[in-house]
């Protein structure tokens, strides 16, 4: 067990070592730490609470990432006079966002608790890990996948799925290239839902504009249901990927 102790201190190392970055990769890595930083915590009985100041951070690193997502993906499109003014409004919200995340990072410096040798209890993380590709499997029993709200519901089990499988990894060998396969799943997953943040981005700041004004969102839309028409086309390799993990843990017990 003691590997699940050494992968923890390392990302609390590697989170303290970025922790006043403030770049579109660096938040996002912050964010991804706390992830992983979380359910190892739950495996260990402690709540993530325990790691002061931590989920507010998360929250807070959460709506500067989408605005930074959103503006990457407006970077790489020709730009209508709504674009533009949609723009100039999230570069206005990023610049607040950059002191506000500046200032808490300098002012609430996350404070992570010590897993003391023989907290962790494998046959806890077992169940955690059963339990989860459960409602997984659930969350994918449903006539179609019509819209991002579906997509959403199935993104937020798989992220609890795999971050799971990641803490289990540290006491059974698991072949790299299948934890890499998902990850390419939530990657594609997470595409989805970051035309979703924009699109719903651009038809509120529209709204609030003008209320009668309809907002175009036509191209992000089509980008978005092309990438919901894949992952429902590969739905069963998803399956597959995930039981594949299901089964050699099942082999090494």
């Amino acid at each position: 067990m003691n590997s699940i102790i050494q992968n923890y201190n390392l990302l609390v190392k590697k989170y303290q070592k970025i922790e006043e970055d403030l770049t579109e990769n660096q938040i996002h890595d912050k964010r991804v730490i706390l992830r992983r930083i979380f359910p190892i915590l739950a495996a260990c009985k402690i709540k993530p609470s325990k790691v002061k100041n931590g989920e507010e951070a998360f929250e807070l690193f959460g709506k500067l990432r989408d605005i930074q997502v959103q503006l990457l993906k407006l970077e790489s499109i020709e730009h209508t006079p709504d674009i533009v003014e949609y723009l100039a409004y999230l570069k206005e919200r990023e610049l607040k966002l950059k002191e506000r995340v500046s200032k808490f990072c300098k002012k609430k410096k996350l404070i992570f608790p010590t897993i003391k040798k023989g907290k962790v209890e494998k046959e806890r993380i077992y169940k955690k890990f059963d339990k989860s590709f459960y409602k997984l499997i659930d969350s994918l029993l449903i006539e179609s996948i019509d819209d991002a709200e579906d997509i959403h519901n199935i993104r937020i089990e798989f992220k609890k799925f795999r971050y799971i499988v990641e803490v289990l990894s540290y006491i059974d060998e698991i072949d790299e290239a299948k934890l890499e396969k998902l990850k390419m799943h939530q990657d594609k997953l997470g595409e989805i839902q970051d035309y979703e943040v924009l699109i719903r981005g651009i038809k509120k700041f529209c709204r609030k504009k003008d209320p009668g004004e309809e907002a175009n969102t036509e191209v992000f839309e089509i980008d978005q249901n092309t990438l919901i028409e894949c992952f429902e086309n590969d739905i069963s390799l998803f399956i597959e990927d995930c039981k594949d993990v299901i089964l050699l843990k099942r082999a090494q017990n």
